[in-house]
């Protein structure tokens, strides 16, 4: 009996640390910090003026396409180039757009980024020629 008092008493006493054991009077009891269930959404930012000019850029851009598509034609040689042309250069500036801080929704980005930010371009560092497939073993 008296074995199970004194461990009694080494457990109470390990208890009550000097450290803030958990029996400690001046320890604040722990209260789980609680998680919010999904993330605030975000309030959509105003449109800036070089978002405004990216929005009509884009639309003379997606009207020139369509101008491609309808002189699509042997007799349209002449113009179909001149509006072909048209198109890369409005590409061109929904590009310099994006590059002064134009910030396009994802289903209005209808242009490839600049070479330097695609992953695969040859100014990214992990370019490699295609070499081709070679045979190095016996002919038998």
């Amino acid at each position: 009996m008296k074995s199970i008092k004194l461990i009694k008493k080494l457990v109470e006493q390990e208890i009550r640390e000097i450290d803030g054991g958990i029996m400690d009077p001046n320890m604040v009891p722990f209260v789980p910090h609680r998680q919010p269930a999904a993330d605030p959404v975000e309030e959509p930012a105003e449109p800036t003026e070089v978002d405004r000019h990216y929005s009509l850029a884009l639309r003379a851009r997606l009207a020139t396409e369509e101008l491609v598509k309808a002189l699509d034609g042997p007799i349209y040689d002449g113009p179909y180039e001149s509006a072909f042309k048209a198109t890369a250069a409005l590409r061109d500036v929904l590009n310099g757009l994006e590059g002064l801080g134009a910030d396009p929704a994802a289903p209005e980005r209808v242009v490839a980024p600049a070479e330097e930010e695609q992953p695969l371009g040859s100014t990214a560092g992990n370019y490699m020629p295609f070499g081709g497939i070679t045979y190095t073993g016996d002919t038998v």
